[in-house]
């Protein structure tokens, strides 16, 4: 009865939060809304919603952890007997079930945090001195390099994610060196105009400049893991998705927890 009313207090909390977002959104606005009030108003409260169920999704995980640790310890207490008739089969089975259900979670949390970073890009290789502005660079970057005419506002947030490597007793070329390899995070204004950037990257083959998707960490695991899989040739992602082509010539999609032999296979176009 307990646990039933917890979550509807938490149903009700989540319906709270994001009235909440959406009333300080809408909070001294005019009777008369243009296109972009009405955009922006809608941006907030997706971020808001967003944010509430990454929230909620993170406790039913740490729940399902809970229950998994509670279960293994059940598990260890019984074999531990060593009684002759002891059969935990059960145990083990409800042990795999929370896995799978936590598993669940897991992605479905995760798709929503890569949600959350459509508007994004990384930038590699691409220095930017101390007394430059960021945005300027990139700007700039965009223009001259992939040939994609943006302004200045397009560009909402770009600041470099530094190398931690520690720099003492470098030359001045080792640390010129090393600030190429910092990374500039890049937000846009708008989804459209990330995405030429994006298509326009082919641009930079055989270079030192490289443009990749703002991907969670887990979307990387899967990456990292398709590379070094000998039946993958090549990997990528597009909208937060992470695609590979087979050795075979088979293009597949795959998510988190997913082996090649169960993941989708994509029809080319």
């Amino acid at each position: 009865m307990s646990q039933k009313s917890n979550k509807n207090r938490r149903a009700e909390s989540t319906s709270s939060d994001v009235e909440v977002g959406v009333s300080e959104v809408l909070s001294g606005q005019s009777q008369t809304l243009s296109a972009a009030d009405v955009e922006a108003i809608v941006e907030r409260a997706v971020k808001a919603a967003v944010k509430v169920v990454m929230e909620e999704l993170r406790k039913k995980m740490q729940d399902m952890d809970d229950y998994i640790r509670h279960l293994e310890a059940r598990i260890d207490s019984l074999e531990s007997k060593a009684a002759p008739s002891l059969d935990v089969s059960d145990l083990n089975q409800k042990i795999d079930a929370v896995a799978c259900e936590n598993r669940r979670y897991a992605v479905a949390a995760n798709e929503a945090e890569q949600y959350g970073r459509r508007n994004n890009i990384r930038i590699k290789g691409l220095p930017v001195k101390k007394d430059e502005d960021c945005r300027q660079v990139v700007t700039e970057f965009i223009r001259s390099k992939l040939n994609v005419r943006i302004s200045d506002s397009d560009i909402e947030i770009a600041h470099v994610i530094p190398n931690r490597a520690p720099a003492t007793g470098r030359s001045q070329s080792q640390q010129h060196s090393r600030e190429r390899k910092d990374v500039i995070f890049t937000r846009f204004q708008e989804r459209a105009v990330r995405d030429k950037v994006i298509r326009q990257r082919k641009l930079l083959k055989d270079t030192a400049f490289t443009i990749v998707e703002d991907l969670t960490s887990l979307n990387l695991e899967v990456i990292n893991r398709l590379k070094n899989t000998p039946e993958v040739d090549k990997t990528w992602s597009w909208n937060g998705h992470i695609y590979a082509l087979l050795r075979n010539g088979n293009k597949i999609k795959m998510k988190p927890f997913q082996t090649i032999a169960n993941c989708e296979q994509v029809i080319a176009s």
